[in-house]
């Protein structure tokens, strides 16, 4: 059993019925070495059973609280004005802090926004390649352009941190975020069509060169949301079987259900009645 708890904190209390005070008994040394071997100590210090025959009295530590992590102890004694047959009962008080969890998840991504874009395009226009050209090999000239890129691109496009809720289990795939962009692209393009139609005095006519653009620019983005949905849709059910995959290697049954409650929007305090 102790095998099975190592490496992790362990308190163990109750009454072993090998008496402390024997420390020349067999019993107890056998006991006190197997605690040693797996670095554990016996808290309690005080007798915690009278046991009387006839004028005779015998004292014994026999209840006892076993631990490897003694040092989160703040108190461990013997409550002598609680007793329980011929045991007083024992008790411990323990300090350590339990740190929850953080609610958000940072996550950090590149700022790649059509500003930033515009901007690195014309620092790129108008960047000076002399050394480039001059250069006689190869490999230095590659380095020296490679080098350029990297620290031009990590100043146009900044990281920045975003937070993503601890519960949000869909991680979007490549193919998605760029579907989702071209989509965003595509209904903004479309809202520009739109508001010129509502500009002109066309009146909706759905024959001048504006409002047959306009519904060109509809169909094209309402083509894209629809594969975006399904390209979201895919995602969302890989991951969650790869999800379920690597919980159930680590035999995690809290995390399956925990899982499951979240793909099936299912609460978790959600009574059933009879």
């Amino acid at each position: 059993m102790l095998i099975k708890l190592k490496g992790k904190k362990v308190i163990w209390i109750g009454d072993i019925d090998v008496d402390r005070g024997g420390i020349s008994e067999l019993e107890y040394r056998k006991l006190d070495s197997t605690l040693k071997s797996f670095n554990m100590v016996q808290t309690i210090q005080n007798c915690t059973r009278i046991a009387g025959r006839g004028n005779e009295f015998t004292y014994s530590t026999v209840d006892v609280i076993i631990t490897n992590c003694y040092s989160d102890f703040k108190s461990s004694v013997v409550l002598n004005d609680e007793q329980i047959g011929d045991h007083y009962a024992i008790s411990c008080e323990l300090q350590f802090k339990v740190e929850k969890p953080p609610k958000f998840e940072g996550i950090a991504i590149r700022d790649y926004s059509s500003n930033n874009v515009k901007a690195f395009q014309t620092h790129l226009a108008n960047l000076d390649l002399t050394p480039l050209f001059q250069s006689s090999e190869v490999d230095s000239a590659l380095s020296i352009l490679e080098t350029s890129l990297n620290k031009h691109h990590d100043h146009f496009f900044p990281l920045e941190t975003i937070k993503k809720h601890e519960k949000f289990i869909f991680k979007p795939s490549e193919e998605s975020l760029n579907a989702i962009k071209l989509k965003r692209r595509l209904h903004k393009k479309f809202k520009k069509k739109l508001r010129k139609v509502e500009e002109s005095s066309c009146n909706h006519c759905n024959i001048c060169n504006r409002c047959i653009s306009a519904h060109l620019a509809w169909d094209e983005y309402r083509k894209q949301r629809n594969k975006t949905t399904l390209l979201t849709k895919a995602n969302k059910r890989e991951n969650l079987v790869n999800d379920l995959k690597t919980k159930s290697a680590k035999n995690d049954l809290k995390g399956i259900w925990k899982s499951i409650k979240l793909a099936t929007n299912t609460s978790s305090k959600t009574n059933t009645q009879p």
